[in-house]
Protein backbone atom coordinates (compact mmCIF):
# COMPACT_ATOMS: atom_id res chain seq x y z
CA UNK A 1 0.00 0.00 0.00
CA UNK A 2 1.17 3.55 -0.73
CA UNK A 3 0.32 6.93 0.73
CA UNK A 4 1.18 10.34 -0.76
CA UNK A 5 4.53 11.07 0.87
CA UNK A 6 5.71 7.88 2.61
CA UNK A 7 6.57 4.50 1.20
CA UNK A 8 4.43 2.03 3.15
CA UNK A 9 5.19 -1.70 3.12
CA UNK A 10 2.57 -3.91 1.55
CA UNK A 11 0.55 -5.73 4.17
CA UNK A 12 -0.43 -9.40 3.63
CA UNK A 13 -2.38 -11.67 5.94
CA UNK A 14 -1.09 -15.26 6.15
CA UNK A 15 -2.00 -18.47 7.95
CA UNK A 16 0.67 -21.01 9.00
CA UNK A 17 -0.33 -24.26 10.71
CA UNK A 18 -3.61 -22.88 12.00
CA UNK A 19 -1.92 -19.73 13.28
CA UNK A 20 -2.55 -16.41 11.58
CA UNK A 21 -0.15 -13.50 11.22
CA UNK A 22 0.90 -10.54 9.11
CA UNK A 23 3.83 -10.25 6.71
CA UNK A 24 5.03 -6.86 5.45
CA UNK A 25 6.69 -6.77 2.06
CA UNK A 26 8.66 -3.59 1.25
CA UNK A 27 8.37 -2.49 -2.40
CA UNK A 28 11.72 -2.65 -4.14
CA UNK A 29 13.31 -1.87 -7.47
CA UNK A 30 11.17 -0.08 -10.07
CA UNK A 31 8.10 0.22 -7.86
CA UNK A 32 10.09 2.05 -5.21
CA UNK A 33 11.51 4.62 -7.67
CA UNK A 34 8.15 4.98 -9.40
CA UNK A 35 6.66 5.98 -6.05
CA UNK A 36 9.28 8.68 -5.47
CA UNK A 37 8.88 10.06 -9.00
CA UNK A 38 5.09 10.17 -8.60
CA UNK A 39 5.39 11.93 -5.23
CA UNK A 40 7.77 14.53 -6.73
CA UNK A 41 5.37 15.24 -9.60
CA UNK A 42 2.47 15.56 -7.17
CA UNK A 43 4.36 18.07 -4.98
CA UNK A 44 5.39 20.13 -8.03
CA UNK A 45 1.80 20.18 -9.28
CA UNK A 46 0.53 21.42 -5.92
CA UNK A 47 3.22 24.10 -5.83
CA UNK A 48 2.39 25.29 -9.33
CA UNK A 49 -1.32 25.44 -8.47
CA UNK A 50 -0.53 27.64 -5.45
CA UNK A 51 1.75 29.81 -7.62
CA UNK A 52 -1.02 30.33 -10.20
CA UNK A 53 -3.85 31.10 -7.83
CA UNK A 54 -2.01 33.03 -5.11
CA UNK A 55 -2.96 36.53 -6.48
CA UNK A 56 -6.59 35.44 -6.70
CA UNK A 57 -6.59 33.90 -3.23
CA UNK A 58 -4.87 36.96 -1.77
CA UNK A 59 -7.44 39.31 -3.32
CA UNK A 60 -10.34 37.28 -1.94
CA UNK A 61 -8.84 36.96 1.55
CA UNK A 62 -8.07 40.69 1.76
CA UNK A 63 -11.58 41.57 0.61
CA UNK A 64 -13.37 39.09 2.89
CA UNK A 65 -11.32 40.20 5.88
CA UNK A 66 -12.40 43.80 5.35
CA UNK A 67 -9.11 45.00 3.90
CA UNK A 68 -10.63 47.66 1.65
CA UNK A 69 -8.87 50.90 0.75
CA UNK A 70 -11.60 53.09 2.26
CA UNK A 71 -14.52 52.65 4.60
CA UNK A 72 -17.98 53.57 3.35
CA UNK A 73 -17.82 56.93 5.10
CA UNK A 74 -14.56 57.80 3.34
CA UNK A 75 -15.75 57.13 -0.21
CA UNK A 76 -16.03 60.66 -1.49
CA UNK A 77 -14.23 62.91 -3.97
CA UNK A 78 -11.77 64.59 -1.60
CA UNK A 79 -10.77 61.27 0.02
CA UNK A 80 -9.78 59.90 -3.39
CA UNK A 81 -7.89 63.04 -4.41
CA UNK A 82 -5.48 62.78 -1.48
CA UNK A 83 -4.60 59.15 -2.20
CA UNK A 84 -4.09 58.85 -5.96
CA UNK A 85 -0.89 58.88 -7.92
CA UNK A 86 -1.10 61.46 -10.69
CA UNK A 87 -0.82 59.15 -13.66
CA UNK A 88 -2.52 60.30 -16.81
CA UNK A 89 -5.16 57.56 -16.63
CA UNK A 90 -6.09 55.30 -13.68
CA UNK A 91 -9.03 53.51 -12.08
CA UNK A 92 -9.81 52.98 -8.38
CA UNK A 93 -12.64 50.89 -6.93
CA UNK A 94 -12.59 51.45 -3.15
CA UNK A 95 -15.11 48.78 -2.12
CA UNK A 96 -12.96 45.95 -3.53
CA UNK A 97 -9.55 47.55 -2.94
CA UNK A 98 -8.83 47.77 -6.68
CA UNK A 99 -6.37 50.27 -8.13
CA UNK A 100 -4.54 50.23 -11.47
CA UNK A 101 -3.06 52.40 -14.16
CA UNK A 102 -4.98 52.37 -17.44
CA UNK A 103 -3.35 52.20 -20.86
CA UNK A 104 -5.55 53.87 -23.46
CA UNK A 105 -6.37 53.08 -27.09
CA UNK A 106 -5.57 49.37 -26.88
CA UNK A 107 -7.14 47.14 -29.51
CA UNK A 108 -9.07 44.24 -27.91
CA UNK A 109 -8.66 42.33 -31.20
CA UNK A 110 -4.87 42.61 -31.65
CA UNK A 111 -3.03 40.02 -29.56
CA UNK A 112 0.37 41.65 -30.04
CA UNK A 113 -1.01 44.95 -28.78
CA UNK A 114 -3.08 43.96 -25.76
CA UNK A 115 -1.13 41.00 -24.32
CA UNK A 116 1.91 43.03 -23.18
CA UNK A 117 -0.48 45.48 -21.47
CA UNK A 118 -2.50 42.85 -19.63
CA UNK A 119 0.58 40.83 -18.68
CA UNK A 120 2.03 43.99 -17.12
CA UNK A 121 -0.86 44.18 -14.63
CA UNK A 122 -2.34 47.22 -16.33
CA UNK A 123 -5.97 47.74 -17.27
CA UNK A 124 -6.68 48.57 -20.91
CA UNK A 125 -9.11 51.06 -22.44
CA UNK A 126 -10.53 49.55 -25.61
CA UNK A 127 -9.57 51.48 -28.73
CA UNK A 128 -12.50 53.34 -30.26
CA UNK A 129 -14.47 53.55 -27.00
CA UNK A 130 -15.08 56.66 -24.93
CA UNK A 131 -12.82 58.59 -22.57
CA UNK A 132 -13.72 60.27 -19.27
CA UNK A 133 -15.71 63.45 -19.82
CA UNK A 134 -17.34 62.21 -23.04
CA UNK A 135 -20.86 60.94 -23.68
CA UNK A 136 -20.56 59.76 -27.29
CA UNK A 137 -19.59 56.20 -26.32
CA UNK A 138 -19.16 54.23 -23.11
CA UNK A 139 -15.68 54.06 -21.59
CA UNK A 140 -14.69 50.39 -21.85
CA UNK A 141 -11.92 49.16 -19.52
CA UNK A 142 -10.84 45.52 -19.68
CA UNK A 143 -8.46 43.01 -18.14
CA UNK A 144 -7.71 39.38 -19.14
CA UNK A 145 -8.34 37.72 -22.48
CA UNK A 146 -8.86 34.31 -24.04
CA UNK A 147 -5.33 34.52 -25.49
CA UNK A 148 -3.41 34.67 -22.21
CA UNK A 149 -3.44 30.96 -21.45
CA UNK A 150 -3.14 29.39 -18.02
CA UNK A 151 -0.89 32.19 -16.73
CA UNK A 152 -3.78 34.65 -17.13
CA UNK A 153 -4.99 33.81 -13.64
CA UNK A 154 -1.93 35.59 -12.18
CA UNK A 155 -2.57 38.80 -14.12
CA UNK A 156 -4.72 41.81 -13.22
CA UNK A 157 -5.83 40.57 -9.84
CA UNK A 158 -7.05 44.15 -9.40
CA UNK A 159 -10.23 43.21 -11.33
CA UNK A 160 -10.84 39.74 -9.86
CA UNK A 161 -13.50 40.97 -7.43
CA UNK A 162 -15.65 43.00 -9.83
CA UNK A 163 -18.46 40.53 -9.20
CA UNK A 164 -18.58 41.70 -5.58
CA UNK A 165 -19.63 45.22 -6.57
CA UNK A 166 -23.18 46.16 -5.62
CA UNK A 167 -25.63 48.71 -6.96
CA UNK A 168 -24.58 52.25 -5.90
CA UNK A 169 -20.94 51.32 -5.20
CA UNK A 170 -18.48 53.90 -6.53
CA UNK A 171 -15.77 53.73 -9.19
CA UNK A 172 -13.27 56.57 -9.59
CA UNK A 173 -11.36 57.26 -12.79
CA UNK A 174 -8.52 59.72 -13.10
CA UNK A 175 -7.77 61.23 -16.49
CA UNK A 176 -5.46 64.16 -17.24
CA UNK A 177 -5.40 65.05 -13.52
CA UNK A 178 -9.19 65.26 -13.33
CA UNK A 179 -11.16 62.81 -11.17
CA UNK A 180 -14.44 61.35 -12.44
CA UNK A 181 -16.89 59.59 -10.14
CA UNK A 182 -19.19 56.80 -11.33
CA UNK A 183 -21.93 54.85 -9.56
CA UNK A 184 -22.55 51.16 -10.33
CA UNK A 185 -26.05 50.41 -11.64
CA UNK A 186 -25.81 46.90 -13.08
CA UNK A 187 -23.89 43.79 -14.12
CA UNK A 188 -24.14 41.43 -17.06
CA UNK A 189 -22.44 38.13 -18.00
CA UNK A 190 -21.80 37.74 -21.74
CA UNK A 191 -20.04 35.28 -24.04
CA UNK A 192 -16.28 35.46 -24.55
CA UNK A 193 -16.77 36.60 -28.14
CA UNK A 194 -19.60 39.07 -27.49
CA UNK A 195 -18.18 42.46 -28.56
CA UNK A 196 -21.36 44.50 -29.04
CA UNK A 197 -20.80 46.41 -25.79
CA UNK A 198 -17.71 48.05 -27.27
CA UNK A 199 -20.24 50.27 -29.09
CA UNK A 200 -22.53 50.73 -26.10
CA UNK A 201 -23.93 54.15 -25.19
CA UNK A 202 -26.91 55.73 -23.48
CA UNK A 203 -28.18 59.10 -24.63
CA UNK A 204 -27.41 61.92 -22.23
CA UNK A 205 -25.32 59.72 -19.92
CA UNK A 206 -21.62 59.03 -19.47
CA UNK A 207 -21.27 55.27 -19.01
CA UNK A 208 -18.29 53.29 -17.75
CA UNK A 209 -18.03 49.56 -18.46
CA UNK A 210 -15.55 47.37 -16.59
CA UNK A 211 -14.79 43.91 -17.96
CA UNK A 212 -13.10 40.86 -16.49
CA UNK A 213 -13.18 37.13 -17.17
CA UNK A 214 -15.86 34.98 -15.56
CA UNK A 215 -16.02 32.75 -13.54
CA UNK A 216 -13.03 33.97 -11.55
CA UNK A 217 -9.80 32.36 -12.72
CA UNK A 218 -11.22 31.14 -16.06
CA UNK A 219 -11.73 32.68 -19.49
CA UNK A 220 -15.07 31.05 -20.31
CA UNK A 221 -17.23 34.18 -20.22
CA UNK A 222 -17.06 37.91 -19.48
CA UNK A 223 -18.45 39.85 -16.55
CA UNK A 224 -19.41 43.44 -17.37
CA UNK A 225 -20.05 46.03 -14.65
CA UNK A 226 -21.95 49.15 -15.70
CA UNK A 227 -21.54 52.50 -13.93
CA UNK A 228 -22.90 55.99 -14.64
CA UNK A 229 -21.05 59.24 -14.00
CA UNK A 230 -22.53 61.32 -11.19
Amino acid sequence: MFDFFRLVPKKRSVKIKSKSGVIFNNPTGGKKYLFYVGTFIFVVAIGYFVYLYWPLAKSIVVYKSGGKIFSKTEIKQDAIETRVVKEEFWVKIPMIGASAEVKKNISPFDKKEYLPILEGDFVAQAKGTGLPGQQEKAIYLFAHSTKQGIQMVRQNSVFYLLGELKINDFVFVGYNEEIYKYKVYGQKIVGANDVEYLEYKEEGKEILILQTCWPIGTDWKRLLVFAERI
